[in-house]
């Protein structure tokens, strides 16, 4: 068993724990930890853009107006301003950084409009603006000598004494490591792989959730959970993303007899929030009509505007140019997660979540579009502020300690290992997720998730999936650990969703279809001692 040390330890490679990492080294030494390849993350999946104010007649009050606007009452007004006024230095430090987004004719850049933003201020690379900033910014993390990249590690265990983190148990091919540290940053991303339907990476399964709950963190507003309106309508998992960009350019949604319908759902039709569209889209659905979306408005545009989009349904024989496009919500992003305050800092001294994992306030009960890329640049900077203070305080657990723990770990994992004479088991095969396993009771949980606790909830579905995974998880292995964190955290956000009873962005309930004045501002919070 090796024990390392470090300065800090980041948990996670997606945008969040770059940018965390490359802001902190300056001051420290850092160790990136990624559960499999660096770059398999959610980040470099994102296709849309970066919303900031930095066009003519834009601003950060405008934009921090949307914001809350989206959030239907539930953001935090303090943390959006922060992330609206430091937009534009972002995307500073961003080209600064080597970003290329894309200009206009006129050399400017180039703006886009999206859902729920009164005017066009997002700034894309084609439609792969994710990929574009991660490659950017690992770029740098690849010169930094501060920073150490450990890809195929799961973490396991937060290590906690006296209240304050100082360090993380992970396991890779060659067994356990432990690594010591003033501070741990979970940037794990969120948990959208519990769903049937999902956008996300087949490693987004919550594990910095779940780490933080058991070393006793809060987590709060796990009933938010965002439904992309527009994805791929295929058997793929993850489902391939139809940025909302497209409709941004022009792109209409309408059903098999080419009829459009957004108009009568909202004034803003195919730029409504999300959780409407998805709804729109799945009543759509119920009455037994397929759904497309109708990019023939765009023209020739399209190719040039969206060339990983035009190559993905190239490849399934179809021309954007003059088909429609199969489209279904799916599972997009998760606006709950490890509550922090605005620094990233979690309850537990020295631990600190940014990005998806973390639950900023900025996002409230809807994420607005295009916000999700630049919270994890705005609060990974802030974080890595704020860790950089940690440098004087001194080292709690003494290594002794540590081996002693992690020895006795290991040696109940080797029995459980030997008892049922596997030489790994299947859900702690590094780089390897339930659902390339093939493990039919995570897709059992996906199909509940999906069926009870997806877009249109009520009473009696969501009392009959907390029921189905409190069984399931009876019946759980010791040894299934990835298996029993993913039912631990499905629990968790069906109870929260059983428990809110109205409805508010993307939480809706059937049986509680309005928005309540009492539930407004009411977080419902996930500690482990008290949920």
């Amino acid at each position: 068993m090796r024990i390392l040390e470090t300065d800090f330890v980041v948990i996670g490679s997606g945008l969040a724990g770059l940018a965390t990492a490359l802001w902190a080294s300056p001051e420290g030494e850092v160790i990136v930890l990624a559960k499999d390849q660096l770059d398999r993350c959610n980040s470099t999946l994102a296709q849309g853009g970066i919303a900031a104010a930095v066009g003519q007649g834009d601003s950060p009050r405008f934009h921090a107006e949307d914001t809350l606007f989206a959030g239907a009452g539930m953001c935090e007004p303090q943390a959006v301003s922060l992330l609206t006024q430091e937009a534009p230095e972002i995307v500073e430090d961003l080209i600064a950084l080597g970003t290329r987004f894309d200009l206009s004719p006129s050399g400017e850049l180039d703006l886009t409009r999206e859902g729920a933003h009164r005017l066009a201020r997002v700034l894309h690379h084609g439609d792969s603006t994710g990929a574009e900033i991660w490659r950017a910014l690992y770029h740098r993390v690849q010169l930094n000598e501060q920073v150490t990249m450990m890809p195929s590690y799961r973490a396991e265990e937060l290590l906690v004494e006296d209240g304050r983190c100082c360090g993380v148990v992970a396991r890779g091919t060659r067994g356990p490591i432990v690594i010591k540290a003033r501070a741990v940053v979970l940037a794990t991303g969120g948990f959208g792989q519990i769903f049937g339907r999902t956008t996300s990476s087949l490693f987004s399964t919550g594990d910095g959730l779940i780490l933080a709950w058991r070393a006793g963190a809060v987590l709060t507003d796990l009933e938010f959970t965002q439904f992309h309106p527009t994805a791929f309508a295929s058997g793929e998992s993850p489902l391939f993303l139809i940025s909302e960009a497209v409709r941004g350019e022009g792109a209409v949604l309408v059903t098999e007899d080419k009829q459009r319908f957004m108009q009568r759902y909202h004034p803003m039709a195919e730029l409504a929030p999300r959780d409407i569209v998805s709804r729109a889209i799945a009543e759509e659905q119920e009455k037994e009509h397929q759904v497309f979306l109708d990019a023939t408005p765009i023209g020739d545009n399209f190719t040039r505007r969206f060339p990983t989009i035009q190559a993905k349904l190239s490849e399934q024989g179809i021309d954007p140019l003059r088909d429609l496009i199969p489209v279904t919500p799916a599972a997009h992003f998760m606006m709950g997660g490890v509550k922090t305050d605005d620094c990233g800092r979690t309850n537990i001294e020295g631990l600190f979540a940014c990005g998806e994992a973390a639950s900023t306030g900025v996002h409230g009960a809807n994420r607005l579009a295009s916000n999700s890329l630049l919270e994890t640049l705005v609060f990974g900077k802030r974080v890595a502020a704020a860790i950089r203070k940690t440098l004087r305080s001194p080292q709690v657990l003494a290594e002794s300690d540590i081996s002693q723990r992690v020895a006795a770990a290991d040696n109940k994992f080797q029995r459980v290992v030997g008892a049922s004479g596997m030489s790994q088991p299947s859900s702690l095969k590094v780089g390897v997720s339930p659902l390339e396993h093939d493990d039919l009771r995570f897709k059992q949980i996906q199909t509940l998730m999906w069926e009870h606790v997806g877009i249109v909830r009520c009473e009696h579905g969501l009392s009959y999936a907390l029921r189905t995974l409190e069984s399931m998880a009876r019946d759980v292995q010791e040894h299934e650990l990835e298996l029993r964190d993913i039912l631990e955290l499905a629990k968790l956000m069906t109870k929260a969703a059983l428990d809110r009873l109205e409805s508010r962005g993307s939480h809706y309930r059937s049986d509680y279809p309005d928005s309540s004045p009492a539930w407004q501002k009411k977080h419902l919070s996930m500690g482990r001692y008290s949920a």
